[in-house]
């Protein structure tokens, strides 16, 4: 049987509606995070990248800042990661290219920087994924 004392690790602090919340403990088992349309901001929480059993982040449709961390690489897992509608700027970490299990991710519409990563599971993904401003390119999947 598993020792479920050991299943808890890491804190994150959330304000909501001007009242800051601090949970101490969160599940290391969490595989899924639905966190968009929630006007957060500020930068992806390194932390995140801890959270190895997660597979499938959204933080989409937030008012994200900064670049996408690297350590978002780490999520081994991860199946889809959703982050587009934000604020991001810099480039798509390569990182992220050694994350074979992921079959969605969405950055469109923040401010990313080109060239876009190549290899493994990223041959894959429709040019929808990054479709909106990226660099001095606009990416459109609209047909004229």
């Amino acid at each position: 049987m598993r020792d479920l004392a050991n299943s808890y690790d890491y804190s994150v602090s959330l304000t909501l509606k001007g009242l800051e919340i601090e949970f101490v403990k969160i599940q290391r088992l969490f595989t899924t995070i639905n966190l968009s349309c929630n006007k957060f901001t500020g930068k992806i929480p390194r932390l995140i990248g801890k959270l190895k059993s997660l597979k499938q982040l959204n933080l989409s449709h937030n008012q994200l800042t900064g670049n996408i961390q690297q350590s978002l690489g780490n999520l081994s897992n991860l199946e889809s990661l959703n982050l587009s509608s934000n604020l991001l700027v810099g480039r798509i970490p390569m990182q992220l290219v050694d994350l074979t299990f992921i079959q969605v991710f969405w950055v469109s519409h923040n401010q990313l920087e080109v060239p876009i990563p190549e290899g493994n599971q990223f041959k894959t993904f429709d040019k929808s994924s990054y479709e909106g401003k990226l660099g001095n390119l606009w990416i459109s999947t609209r047909k004229m």
